[in-house]
């Protein structure tokens, strides 16, 4: 089980928190474990700007929301293609992280397609560093 063993932190995200989680993974030697539930591994919407670093955002599609017949929000086609090459700049660099990450994935969400980003971001990483 992941566990934080001072004196390092533990990090919990969701959504876009999850993507905010991984990069504080990837970029602060304090986070230890880092607890990521249906999240993205690349940039959205905002550039990531840390130190002199600044990772681009993938662009959304406002015009491609849908609402479901019940009323919900479903953003799950906003988004372009994060495996497309013209994206890689926005990828997280889940490879500097140094701690433990654990990937918690829902595959009907609406929001994000969690499981293809978890996988994306583990192919990067050493299997002792990820678990989905």
């Amino acid at each position: 089980p992941l566990q934080v063993r001072g004196p390092g932190l533990g990090v919990v995200g969701v959504s876009k928190g999850a993507e905010v989680a991984l990069a504080m993974a990837a970029f602060l030697p304090q986070v230890a474990a880092t607890v990521w539930i249906n999240g993205t591994a690349f940039l959205h919407g905002n550039p990531l700007v840390y130190k002199d670093l600044r990772i681009p955002p993938i662009p959304y599609y406002t015009e491609r929301v849908i609402f479901t017949e019940v009323g919900a929000l479903d953003n799950s086609a906003i988004f372009a293609d994060p495996r497309d090459p013209a994206y890689s700049a926005s990828a997280i660099p889940a490879e500097k992280v140094r701690g433990k990450v654990l990937f918690v994935v829902g595959e009907a969400d609406r929001s994000f397609n969690s499981k293809l980003f978890a996988e994306l971001a583990m192919a990067r990483m050493p299997p002792e560093r990820c678990r989905l």
